[in-house]
């Protein structure tokens, strides 16, 4: 999702950050609004004025100022993450005892209750949304689930068929075509949009009994 993103900004697409910001808007938020103050900084002090009704490095062949826009961007860009890397918790690989586990999110072989495929248009925004949506859903519920993120970047978090074989449920929550439907052959599956995992996911995941 970060390499994603990176290329989204590239082009002056801002729906890439959207599932960082959706996952702890507290932090993230708060970081962006602070890098984007110092990138605009640097822009004025540079003199920097873009024609173009866009961002971006895209628009640099029509930006007065180049330098001063690059460094602007990246000025903007490293004091977001220098604030999110401050204000986030680091996690400890292995911090939670999984026979303490009770629900939410995994990424073991043979753990989830529950599977879940989300995938839409761009890879990036409904996708990691769609995705998150179910996991705290299912960590409400003490439900556990894994769910495969289908995009831009390839596959993430594959599902595997020792997966398939214990789950009760597959959700395909999406808005393209799903790759390598035929996996879930002989399971039940739920056919929804990413919308709906995003607004009902509680509902969808209590339909495994």
């Amino acid at each position: 999702a970060g390499k994603a993103a990176g290329i989204m900004g590239m082009i002056g697409i801002s729906e890439g950050a959207i599932p960082f910001a959706a996952a702890d808007p507290a932090r993230v938020l708060p970081a962006v609004v602070a890098g984007g103050i110092v990138g605009n900084v640097v822009g004025f002090m540079f003199h920097v004025v873009n024609h173009a009704p866009w961002g971006g490095w895209i628009v640099l062949p029509v930006v007065d100022g180049k330098i001063g826009y690059i460094v602007g961007t990246l000025a903007g860009a490293l004091t977001t993450a220098f604030i999110v890397i401050l204000l986030k918790k680091n996690v400890v690989e292995g911090e939670v005892n999984s026979n303490q586990f009770t629900g939410g999110s995994v990424t073991e072989e043979g753990q989830a209750d529950v599977l879940a495929i989300t995938s839409c248009p761009s890879g990036v925004a409904h996708t990691f949304l769609a995705a998150k949506s179910l996991e705290k859903a299912a960590h409400h519920l003490g439900v556990r689930i894994k769910v495969e993120t289908q995009g831009a970047n390839g596959i993430g978090n594959r599902i595997t068929q020792k997966d398939i074989e214990r789950a009760r449920l597959v959700i395909f929550a999406h808005d393209v075509a799903i790759k390598e439907v035929e996996r879930f052959a002989n399971v039940k599956t739920l056919d929804v949009s990413t919308k709906e995992a995003m607004l009902n996911a509680q509902a969808l995941i209590m339909r495994k009994v």
